[in-house]
């Protein structure tokens, strides 16, 4: 007999109505422990002016004399020795090779005349500028771990593309940022390298899987960097450290040479993009990596505001799973569409995706769609899962006795993940439906000239270990990795606990250019990137 439908109704508002009171239980007694028994410690914010400027201004400065790449490359180094030790987020240094770098580029500099140094910024448009980059994305004679212990003395015998074309574009390589296990958890933590910490407040998280990139960021360690996104693996970071990331169109930058390389539907997913702490820097960065399908993007021609088409969303509803939006996300959204309202004085349309509510089920299915990728109990152990696999159940009893190699929240996934299918037959084909219908409807919505403002996470910056019971909240960015459509984070200022708030842009693939020029104009209309400070 089936079950009425008000039943059902009564039955899911009693599961969401739960749901709150769990997720709202969380929050307080994290809050509790932390603000009554340990203290806020933050990174001071910078004094040094070569850490104020841009990358896109640092290397007009370079090309005009006014400052050199050795003064802009020691000033970076000096700020990662002076915030580290608390954040945690530089891993592998390579200070050594950047001063010799910085001192060629200096040499150059001296001896040229105008004609040549044009010339050399046409060939090389990040000339002089040092950036830093996750611990997944190869580079030779370098060790790369992606967080696995079994790689943490294994060098590189290739370059990852991305990182290639930023070192013939005159970038600098300044340093290797911390990531979880195998770059798959919200908490930049593994047993190689331990906890990354969040520069606005170290007892909180800093994201994952860039999550080292994006604490180095915010802590004005670096100017530049890249990050590479799967499930919001950008955006996280770049939302909890209050810094701009951008996930790309699919196939505009190569993932060849990141770590692990994807297979199956997660090449649609899967997305190597900028992270900055100046929206100036996401279109030079894009257009660097992504060679010749830079064009395919027009990141040249310019956006008319006006005749853009806005939308947004407040978060995902109906799903017990997935914690409800803060209100301090929701105002710092509704503040977002606002400017853009009275900035282009358009209206904005409020929207709803009822299906969105299915995101995990879609998300698990899109990972496992013609994978050929190792189980992820392999992945713990090497990239390409030839090395046996990992015992989990074995390998939680050791780590709660202290003598696991493997993190928690590693061991968690190894236990969950399998090869075999995750759904029946019959469920996969009603998912694979659904989800290419959202496809769809959002592409239908969207057109050329369309954005969807979406809120970055249900809440701020969370504690260390508290996203363990919380583990579904990366939907809020997962979502669009599932839809395979490109997403700009954009900080909108700090809430009340001094931790950076933000927004989602969303668009359809090829309208990067859209969301490049959204986030220039938040970033107006909020200030961008704001460091951390006393409450």
């Amino acid at each position: 007999m089936a079950v009425p439908y008000r039943l059902k109704k009564a039955f899911l508002n009693l599961l969401l109505t739960i749901s709150s009171v769990y997720f709202y239980t969380i929050r307080f007694v994290f809050w509790f422990v932390n603000y009554f028994f340990r203290e806020r410690v933050y990174v001071t914010p910078p004094t040094d002016r070569l850490l104020l400027i841009s990358a896109t201004q640092a290397v007009r400065m370079i090309s005009k004399k006014e400052i050199s790449s050795t003064a802009l490359v020691e000033s970076y180094i000096h700020r990662i020795e002076q915030v580290n030790n608390t954040i945690n987020a530089a891993v592998v240094k390579l200070f050594d090779s950047a001063r010799q770098q910085a001192t060629e580029v200096d040499t150059f500099m001296a001896l040229a005349d105008e004609e040549d140094i044009q010339k050399k910024l046409e060939e090389r448009p990040l000339y002089g500028v040092p950036f830093t980059m996750k611990d997944a994305l190869e580079v030779e004679n370098e060790i790369i771990t992606c967080g696995i212990f079994n790689r943490k003395a294994t060098k590189c015998d290739r370059t990852a593309e991305a990182i290639k074309r930023l070192k013939a574009a005159g970038g600098i390589l300044l340093a290797v940022t911390n990531v979880p296990e195998v770059c798959m958890w919200v908490e930049s933590v593994n047993t190689i390298y331990g906890r990354s910490k969040n520069p606005y407040d170290a007892r909180r998280m800093t994201g994952g899987s860039s999550g080292g990139e994006g604490a180095l960021l915010g802590a004005a360690g670096s100017v530049v960097g890249v990050g590479s996104d799967i499930g919001g693996s950008i955006r996280m970071p770049a939302f909890f450290n209050g810094v701009f990331g951008l996930k790309p169109t699919p196939g505009v930058i190569p993932l060849i040479g990141h770590v692990p390389e994807p297979t199956g539907y997660k090449t649609h997913m899967l997305r190597i993009g900028p992270m900055c702490r100046f929206a100036e820097d996401l279109p030079l960065m894009l257009r660097i990596m992504a060679g010749e399908n830079a064009r395919s993007l027009n990141l040249h021609e310019p956006v008319n505001g006006k005749k853009l088409r806005v939308f947004y969303m407040e978060g995902i509803t109906g799903s017990p799973i997935i914690q409800p939006l803060e209100d301090e996300m929701r105002f710092a959204l509704k503040k977002a569409v606002n400017f853009l309202e009275r900035k282009y004085d358009i209206v904005a349309q409020r929207i709803e995706l009822p299906s969105a509510k299915h995101v995990m089920e879609y998300f698990t299915l899109s990972m496992h769609e013609d994978t050929t990728d190792p189980a992820f109990n392999k992945l713990m152990l090497c990239t390409n899962g030839t090395k046996g696999e990992v015992n989990c159940y074995t390998e939680l009893f050791k780590y709660f006795t202290g003598n696991s190699i493997h993190t928690l929240s590693g061991i968690i996934a190894g236990i969950i993940d399998s090869r075999d299918p995750p759904f029946s037959a019959n469920h996969t084909k009603d998912l694979l439906y659904k989800r290419d219908r959202l496809k769809r409807q959002v592409k239908e919505l969207l057109g050329n000239d369309g954005i969807l403002l979406f809120p970055s996470w249900p809440c701020t910056a969370m504690f260390h270990n508290e996203p363990i019971l919380a583990p579904f909240n990366f939907c809020y960015t997962a979502l669009w990795n599932v839809l395979s459509v490109p997403v700009v984070q954009c900080p909108l200022g700090l809430d009340s606990y001094g931790l950076p708030l933000g927004v989602q842009v969303i668009g359809n693939q090829y309208t990067d250019r859209n969301l490049i020029a959204i986030a220039q104009v938040l970033e107006e209309g909020f200030n961008g990137w704001t460091p951390a400070g006393p409450l």
